[in-house]
């Protein structure tokens, strides 16, 4: 497969890049109902290595971005009444004007998404890494009591994919990264592995209790330790995946 930008632009297999990581189409044949499946963890656990693998594996296909972009702009009320209250929500706690913009950006391909889904007659699986989950899971957590129906129907066709690995490793690959590519996230500067890896419990601790209250409130949720490897952890999620359309069939 091309992995350059023009090859990619030419097979519409390139990567979508908005303000969320990447948008995958889901090569699943059993789709009986859309979901978007968000792969989330900590910065270095090894989200985007598993996605270039089901990529290679052509698991996954890179998502057209003109067709987000269309739909961005198509009206849905209660999805843009949504995305309002997370952003106002989360805006209160900001207080400089790049932090505001910077979570509008973050919120326009989610909210594409949701309307791209919403339209398509035919079933669709997204695979997202660092989507609406990711940027917002904190305002839809604490705003999910006070509109229960509202953020319940947001959430409806969500999947959470959680992973998971020992601080230590996480530690043990930011810092490899950082020596083959000279790239380290601000908040891992000037520390040193031990730091690194505390700072990563820390985050996973936290990133767990919160998975866990949207679990509570029906959220499928599936926790996959990268130190399986990706070939493990693809099985665990296309079984995963297809283990709930099955549940959707019996259902409807």
């Amino acid at each position: 497969m091309q992995k350059n930008w023009f090859g990619r632009l030419r097979t519409f297999e390139y990567r979508t890049h908005f303000f969320v990581k990447g948008v995958f189409d889901y090569r699943i044949d059993s789709a009986n109902k859309s979901l978007f499946i968000e792969v989330v963890g900590c910065p270095g656990v090894g989200k985007s290595t598993l996605i270039d693998y089901m990529e290679e594996k052509r698991l996954i296909k890179g998502l057209f971005r003109a067709k987000l972009w269309i739909a961005r702009l198509q009206c849905n009320t209660s999805i843009d009444s949504a995305y309002r209250r997370i952003l106002d929500y989360k805006l209160i706690s900001l207080d400089n004007e790049r932090s505001r913009f910077k979570y509008f950006r973050y919120a326009i391909t989610p909210r594409a998404m949701d309307k791209y889904v919403e339209n398509k007659k035919n079933p669709t699986v997204l695979l997202i890494d660092e989507g609406l989950f990711h940027h917002f899971k904190y305002e839809i957590n604490d705003n999910w009591e006070k509109d229960n129906a509202l953020f319940s129907k947001l959430m409806e066709k969500r999947v959470i994919v959680h992973i998971t690995a020992r601080p230590e490793i996480i530690a043990e690959r930011i810092l490899k990264r950082y020596r083959d590519t000279g790239n380290l996230l601000p908040y891992y500067k000037n520390k040193h592995e031990g730091e690194i890896a505390e700072y990563c419990r820390k985050a996973q601790e936290k990133r767990k209790q919160v998975i866990g209250e949207f679990k509570k409130r029906g959220v499928p949720v599936l926790t996959v330790n990268a130190e399986d490897g990706e070939r493990a952890n693809k099985k665990c999620i296309d079984d995963f995946v297809k283990m709930l359309m099955d549940d959707y069939l019996a259902t409807d």
